[in-house]
């Protein structure tokens, strides 16, 4: 069974590469290091999770709302979804 955790982390990865942003491009939007960030995206097998405050300013992020980064990945629309890195169109991962 999928936890809400570990669609969000799967969620999260998945933007971080298709974007080409770092863990610690992340972490400086949430008023984070990169450490914390990293050992969140580790979960479960770390101890450290997101907290709900983490969820506004990560949607921000990306460019989109909470409820999607909590759908998954693959429940987000396709024109939702935010740039590729290194391309002009939207390439679905």
């Amino acid at each position: 069974m999928t936890t809400l955790e570990s669609r969000l982390n799967e969620t999260v990865k998945l933007l971080l590469t298709r974007t080409g942003k770092s863990h610690a491009e992340l972490a400086g939007a949430l008023g984070l290091t990169r450490a914390p960030v990293s050992a969140r995206l580790r979960a479960p097998e770390s101890q450290s999770v997101w907290r709900v405050n983490d969820l506004q300013p990560m949607a921000d992020f990306f460019g989109l709302t909470p409820c999607e980064l909590l759908s998954g990945y693959r429940a987000i629309p396709e024109d939702r979804l935010p740039p590729a890195a290194g391309s002009a169109g939207q390439t679905r991962i």
